[in-house]
């Protein structure tokens, strides 16, 4: 048993407790898995990134299914967190700096340190967008950590490194209401900044996070589930050697190993991404959102009429549209409000609606892209 198992499975009640009381529900689709079998080989589980509650998420819930040794790349932001930091880091996270992130030696040392991990036994648990979406679209994908997979798969051509993409859908995010004071705490905080500003930018910055995040902890003693569903959807594994021919894309004669398999990761990265869009569910919100971002509707009967058009182009392109395929175009549209006006974005009366915050009705929309 690694370290990070016990500690893990002593919080497991209290994090069910938490998705049980700020949630309406989760609901985990894929494949039936056989993780010690899997575990056999190196994995990671990569997946979209949309909240900070997707580090309990896929933790919580993949350990249920017997994922062990699961170690988390985590955001210094969320690790240095007070309280909540040290006991992410008991449970597995390992902190990626926001500052020195993109840094050449930084990002092949953290990527050393990764392949380490892999070896070990351990699953890493990795979101390689980089951080979250906080315009709501699918963020070009990172291979810096990534890239400890295809290192590992060069060091063993003829053994498995698997990666088990995850998309998580959420009805409501709670992050979502306080993006707009995180990114402006983020360009305080910025080292060319006076300090003032800097430590201003630094109580923007966490303070957003907090604020988030102490209604969804507080639900359990006001007993309002106000975030919704959220939405998991995964597939089986897929070896990094069945993405791509490592050796015949090695860069000979390059500065490094890292250097050597750039190619190699970024076709990784491209075909993770191209998942990760065909994973993600597209949910009422989306739809709604998007139309009304795309046209001047205020009617129910308008907004409706364009849900046919959307999810045939949608189909089209192979999107998750599990959740609304069997649903009408007048439910579609009713449960899109419901949830827009929850998040304050809109305000609804007399079959008329009233956008009331732009940002989030543009957040769900890039969800959608033709």
């Amino acid at each position: 048993m690694h370290s990070s198992d016990q500690a893990i499975s002593n919080v497991g009640g209290s994090v069910q407790r938490f998705f049980d009381t700020a949630f309406s529900g989760v609901e985990i689709n894929g494949p039936e898995l056989n993780p010690p079998e899997i575990q056999k080989s190196p994995l990671m589980l990569v997946s979209t990134h949309r909240s900070h509650t997707d580090y309990f998420l896929v933790g919580h819930y993949f350990f249920r299914k017997g994922f062990r040794g699961l170690r988390f790349a985590a955001g210094d932001n969320l690790t240095n967190l007070p309280y909540l930091g040290p006991r992410f880091k008991n449970w597995g996270a390992f902190p990626v700096s926001r500052d020195t992130g993109f840094e050449r030696n930084y990002v092949r040392n953290l990527c050393k340190s990764v392949k380490s991990m892999l070896q070990g036994g351990q699953a890493v648990i990795l979101f390689p967008e980089g951080g979250r979406s906080y315009s709501g679209s699918m963020l070009d994908i990172k291979y810096g950590i990534l890239g400890a997979s295809v290192l590992l798969q060069a060091e063993n051509p003829q053994s498995d490194v698997y990666l088990l993409p995850i998309a998580v859908s959420y009805e409501y995010p709670p992050d979502l209401p306080y993006f707009k004071m995180l990114l402006k705490g983020k360009s305080y905080r910025k080292r060319t900044n006076p300090a003032f500003k800097r430590i201003l930018g630094n109580i923007m910055y966490f303070g957003a996070d907090i604020l988030a995040y102490a209604p969804a902890m507080a639900a359990k003693y006001t007993g309002k589930k106000k975030y919704g569903k959220i939405y998991v959807d995964y597939e089986t594994p897929v070896s990094v050697r069945e993405m791509v021919d490592v050796s015949a894309n090695r860069i000979e004669n390059a500065r490094d190993d890292f250097s050597s398999h750039r190619a190699s990761m970024q076709k990784v990265s491209d075909v993770i991404q191209a998942r990760f869009i065909n994973l993600f569910r597209i949910l009422p919100v989306h739809l709604v959102a998007f139309i009304l971002k795309n046209g001047k509707f205020t009617g129910t009967d308008q907004i409706s009429s364009e849900i046919p058009s959307l999810l045939k182009k949608l189909a089209e392109v192979s999107r998750n549209l599990k959740q609304v395929d069997t649903e009408t175009p007048e439910s579609i549209v009713k449960t899109g409000i419901e949830h827009l006006v929850r998040t304050k974005a809109v305000s609804f009366k007399n079959g008329r609606l009233s956008i009331k915050k732009q940002e989030i009705i543009d957040y769900f929309a890039q969800s959608i892209k033709l």
